[in-house]
């Protein structure tokens, strides 16, 4: 054929060639199946399409002479790819923060597929960070790929049976634009938001530019924005849209829509991991358990149709409704396999479980006077007491210690074991071996109200939370909304409201009002 549609859905011709667009992503503009531009030597310059993608009835379709076994495992891998939508958590681009190194970090995402045993070929992912082949047997599991940030981005080929792979990667990596890129700032692996999908009211962004970026004043009223750490030569910024708009507010709205080139669209229905929470969350926002939950609960923002899909057809996963908002899990795969669930169709979570040891220290041991209790435990003694006490934390190893000491200085290292002097605020952070956070006095009138409702173990995990990422202040307002959950205490909440502890904040709520 002559013409194909690229990404924007412009029709564009085989010849003349002038290198004006990317080569990937181009479809046939009659059945819409991938096709690519062959040309050489005695040859007229034309699209084709991809062998065994192609629909049989389109017009503009001829197949190529064999069939047999690599056509199966084509076919195979053809289905398999057509299971990740453009917009999926399972593979693509992800940009993730470390809190810890204060850094960005740009990944492929390289789904797991099943080929079976006869599958052949290779697939070549090729970037500034060097040559990385994977042949078939290497992806049974998922992989992700270190990328930095440039244009064009990196470049994807294939050969046998990871041919469609190949062309389903080049998409995406494709997608990268030479000047703005936009993902979700999740708390870990946010995805590329691609440049027809609208931005969503009350979400969080973080956008990658190559040269600065000045906010217009009149969109600083309504957008969080701030700017963040470059990656490489590239600038980054974080920015989080309005809950709404009120009816004087449209014109900012279209400021805002200019201002990025895209359409600001209402929140779509979100899912949150409420029970039991993972043992980690990878770097692509995969949450990660060491054995399966025999039930997972999640919360839903909004009403719609829950659904897991898990790569090998022969395992099933339970998906029952427990109430409007709540929704369980059962039968998650084991053996690494991933299971992604949606809602309303789009993707939320991507479920994993394997083998933590290495991410599974045991808790330090801390002693306050004749008091021993573990790190990841909540504090037995009274906050005066830690306050005005020595305190020490055995770490079990050098090794250990000495790496915990590096992000805590005003703990004193001997050895295995890190010591707190009287009169020093006690704050330790040491991942995942537990926390030790500031102590919170609280007025007569909360203690009061804290002594006539009881505060369950879940309360005070949030509580804590709360007040390592929003400080004293949004600690108070918290404990103001358990106390009195009005709309005035409510609004007081302020960001909070629109983080990712708001579903956890009120999965305490219910669960103390049941109690």
């Amino acid at each position: 054929m002559d013409l194909a549609r690229d990404c924007l859905g412009n029709l564009v011709p085989a010849s003349p060639w002038k290198g004006g667009f990317s080569p990937f992503g181009l479809v046939c503009p009659k059945c819409g199946a991938p096709v690519r531009r062959r040309a050489g030597l005695g040859r007229k310059p034309h699209f084709a399409h991809f062998s065994h993608r192609a629909k049989p009835d389109c017009e503009d379709y001829f197949p190529p002479p064999g069939t047999g076994v690599e056509s199966l495992q084509r076919s195979i891998i053809a289905e398999t790819t057509a299971q990740f939508g453009r917009e999926s958590l399972t593979c693509g681009l992800f940009l993730n923060y470390k809190s810890g190194l204060d850094s960005l970090a740009l990944w492929l995402r390289i789904p797991s597929v099943e080929l079976g045993s006869a599958a052949t070929g290779c697939l070549v992912i090729q970037s500034d960070q060097g040559r990385r082949p994977y042949q078939a047997d290497d992806l049974h599991i998922a992989r992700l790929v270190p990328l930095t940030p440039q244009f064009p981005l990196a470049t994807c080929t294939g050969s046998g049976d990871l041919l469609p792979l190949a062309t389903y990667l080049s998409e995406q990596l494709s997608a990268f634009a030479g000047d703005r890129n936009i993902f979700y700032a999740e708390e870990k692996g946010g995805r590329y938001v691609f440049c027809n999908e609208p931005l969503e009211l009350g979400t969080r962004y973080r956008l990658l530019a190559r040269s600065l970026i000045e906010l217009p004043p009149d969109l600083g009223v309504a957008l969080d924005w701030k700017a963040g750490q470059k990656i490489g030569e590239w600038h980054s910024y974080e920015v989080e849209l309005p809950l709404a708009f009120d009816t004087s507010s449209s014109q900012l709205a279209t400021q805002i829509a200019e201002f990025f080139g895209r359409k600001i669209s209402s929140a779509r229905p979100r899912l949150f991991v409420v029970e039991p929470l993972p043992h980690h969350i990878e770097s692509d926002g995969t949450h990660v358990y060491p054995e399966a939950p025999e039930t997972i609960f999640l919360r839903r923002s909004a009403l719609g149709r829950v659904s897991a899909y898990v790569e090998s057809n022969s395992m099933k996963v339970e998906v029952s409704e427990v109430a409007d908002e709540w929704v369980q899990l059962k039968g998650l795969p084991i053996g690494g396999q991933d299971c992604t669930v949606s809602i309303a169709g789009n993707e939320q979570v991507v479920f994993r479980v394997e083998d933590c040891a290495l991410f599974q220290p045991p808790g330090l041991v801390v002693t306050a006077g004749d008091t021993v209790w573990d790190l990841h435990a909540e504090v037995p003694i009274a906050p005066a007491e830690l306050l005005y006490g020595d305190v020490r934390v055995e770490c079990g190893s050098e090794r250990v210690a000495v790496h915990i000491a590096r992000k805590n200085s005003e703990w004193r290292q001997e050895g295995v074991v890190l010591f707190s002097g009287s009169g020093i605020t006690k704050k330790l952070h040491a991942g995942s071996f537990g926390e030790l956070l500031d102590i919170v006095f609280v007025s007569p009138l909360q203690e009061n109200l804290s002594q006539s409702r009881p505060r369950i173990a879940t309360r005070l995990w949030v509580e804590n939370l709360v007040a390592k990422k929003f400080g004293r202040e949004g600690l108070n307002h918290v404990r103001s909304y358990f106390s009195d959950p009005c709309h005035a205490n409510l609004y007081r909440l302020g960001r909070i409201m629109t983080s990712s502890l708001m579903p956890y904040i009120r999965a305490a709520q219910e669960q103390e009002r049941r109690d």
